[in-house]
């Protein structure tokens, strides 16, 4: 064997380059000619003297020889890189009907058998089918996405659920770790990071018709009807400065990052857990403004039968509830305001599972309006009002004290007016608990100068704005406590899903700097999300509750290993096979009807 390099024009840029190919050479009746084995990489990095050893240490592998040298660090890593792709290649041969399969006997030198090149397969086929299943692949291609495009695609998706991590991490999990490759009948080896990073932009450019095809197609296979719409917003943090991405930008941080600019997502789920809209938005965005633009991205405004829309309190304005009336929206919220009036129409009553929520609550009594209000009481919202409390309460007196220990200190800050406008700064940064201080400031005789600062807890003021009781308002007149509290606990659904892209599929920290680059990134996020989610509905359906990290650690037992060894007659054989499913991959399968086997085996002697 030899590698023979070309050189070589392009065509779109006229720049030259070298092409390497590993040849042999063989005996014909018309003479000794070259035989292409395989095509490498056109970047090798190697000068022409190494290109001799490379291929020597090829047909050393290749042949399972022993080298009396051992090669540089850099060649034995490419030496066992192609040596792989040669021995898969030649390994692609069409395999005959079972039922005309004869048995094939060899006999080995157990002492020469080794297993090489495990490749993670379970997980990887498990996602490729739900893709199946929801026809990504054909859906792509009516985009116009080539067949190269529609594998990256699919590695970047399965890549994002399978092994959570950067784009980075996720390229070297698709060239060296996974053998996704092989299921999809495509080199990940020889793709690029660029390559990983421009199928986002691609998949990105197509995303408001992919969401509407998805939405339609999941109805469709998985046989459900959607009748609510639940919407809320979250954010995540960037690392970096972000300077060049528009939407980058300091706020709340939901993960008390912030030190970091934030991006914000938000999602539309309907109550089968499934995302049906989603929209990348700047970090410091208010809630208020975004319901309105998202709904009608949902085609319902012609429609008779519009989806009950549950939202937390946080897009619950007046505004954005009378647009909801007025475009005949029925809807459960957490109200921003307390309820009209507190008299209620009965004693408080479980609702729910009470050993979960322990929550009690009673509608409040009718006034004949267009809305209902039910008053709601939580043990456990109680007790965490009380540690909010007493932990604001504890910071803003401690901000007090340093303010007022100023006072007699030589060089600290005693002009009144001053003063004032340092406890006006206070109360804004505590105003959580700020309006329920009564706080006066001492003035000197000259009234120049401010001698103490003193303040009082009104305890009323305190247990009205903490507290443990919360108030749900709608325009469905005729549900009860029982019902209408049930609506509502489903916006849980999109909390869920917030948590499971975070912790879950690696939607944070984003290291991207560019907008386009940060969007796709949340993008295949949620693309990724489709497709576990389509699996655990149905595992749900056939009475399996597993988390994905469960499905994801019992699957990635499944791997495809080669196992090499010298037969009698010396020559050696490479089979290479997929490891049998046990039973709880069994189970898996069974519940989502899938067939147990992933690829047949190949075999290769020389």
């Amino acid at each position: 064997m030899f590698i023979r390099k070309t050189r070589k024009t392009d065509r779109k840029t006229r720049k030259d380059y070298y092409s390497y190919q590993l040849v042999e050479s063989v005996r014909t009746e018309r003479g000794p000619r070259q035989r292409i084995l395989l095509s490498l990489t056109a970047t090798i990095g190697l000068s022409d003297e190494n290109l001799g050893l490379l291929a020597h240490r090829i047909e050393e592998i290749f042949l399972g020889s022993n080298s009396l040298f051992p090669a540089p660090d850099e060649i034995e890593c490419l030496a066992q890189k192609y040596a792989s792709q040669l021995i898969q290649r030649l390994s692609q041969k069409p395999p005959l009907p079972p039922e005309n399969q004869e048995s094939d006997y060899h006999t080995i030198d157990v002492h020469t058998v080794e297993q090489q090149e495990p490749r993670t397969v379970g997980t990887e086929h498990l996602l490729l089918h739900m893709a199946s299943q929801l026809q990504i692949q054909k859906k792509l291609r009516d985009l116009g996405l080539s067949e190269k495009e529609i594998a990256l695609s699919l590695g970047s998706l399965i890549g994002r659920a399978a092994f959570p991590a950067s784009e980075r991490a996720t390229h070297t999990w698709l060239c060296s770790r996974t053998g996704l490759g092989e299921l999809l009948e495509f080199d990940f080896s020889k793709t690029s990071l660029d390559q990983l990073y421009e199928i986002s932009d691609v998949l990105l450019k197509h995303k408001a018709e992919l969401e509407q095809y998805l939405e339609k197609t999941q109805q469709t296979v998985h046989g459900y009807k959607s009748t609510m719409v639940l919407y809320d917003l979250t954010n995540t943090y960037m690392e970096g400065q972000n300077k060049s991405n528009p939407k980058a930008a300091h706020g709340i941080s939901k993960e008390k990052r912030g030190d970091c600019p934030l991006i914000t997502l938000g999602l539309v789920v309907n109550e089968h857990g499934f995302a049906t809209r989603t929209s990348f938005l700047p970090g410091n965005i208010s809630e208020l403004g975004t319901l309105q633009q998202m709904i009608k991205t949902l085609g319902f405004d012609d429609s008779l039968l519009k989806p009950t829309v549950v939202l937390d309190a946080g897009i619950s304005s007046e505004d954005n509830l009378k647009w909801l009336r007025d475009h005949g929206y029925t809807y459960v919220v957490s109200a921003r305001q307390n309820a009209p009036s507190m008299e209620l129409e009965g004693p408080l009553t479980p609702v729910g599972d009470l050993e979960k929520t322990n929550v009690k609550a009673a509608l409040v009594k009718n006034d004949g309006g267009e809305e209902r209000w039910l008053y709601c009481e939580s043990e456990a919202k109680r007790i965490v009002a009380s540690q909010m409390r007493e932990l604001f309460q504890h910071r803003f007196e401690s901000d007090l004290e340093k303010l007022n220990a100023g006072l007699v200190k030589p060089k600290g800050r005693k002009k009144y007016t001053k003063i004032l406008e340092r406890i006006g700064r206070l109360k804004e940064k505590h105003k959580r608990v700020s309006g329920c201080y009564e706080i006066v400031v001492d003035p000197s005789k000259d009234g120049l100068q401010a001698i103490a600062v003193r303040w009082a807890l009104q305890p009323e003021k305190i247990e009205e704005r903490l507290n443990g009781y919360y108030f749900l308002r709608t325009n469905l007149t005729h549900l009860g406590a029982e019902e209408l509290w049930t609506l509502y606990d489903s916006i849980r659904t999109v909390e869920e899903a917030f948590r499971f892209m975070k912790s879950s599929l690696g939607m944070r920290p984003v290291y991207h700097q560019k907008e386009h680059r940060v969007d796709g990134h949340l993008w295949i996020t949620v693309l990724a999300y489709h497709l576990i989610r389509s699996c655990l509905y149905q595992l749900n359906q056939q009475g399996l509750v597993y988390h994905w990290e469960t499905i994801r650690n019992k699957m990635s037992g499944r791997v495809r290993v080669t196992m090499k060894a010298k037969t009698q007659e010396g020559s050696t054989m490479y089979h290479r096979s997929t490891t049998k499913a046990e039973w709880p991959q069994q189970e898996i399968y069974q519940a989502i009807g899938m067939s147990t086997q992933i690829l047949k085996a190949k075999k290769t002697v020389v």
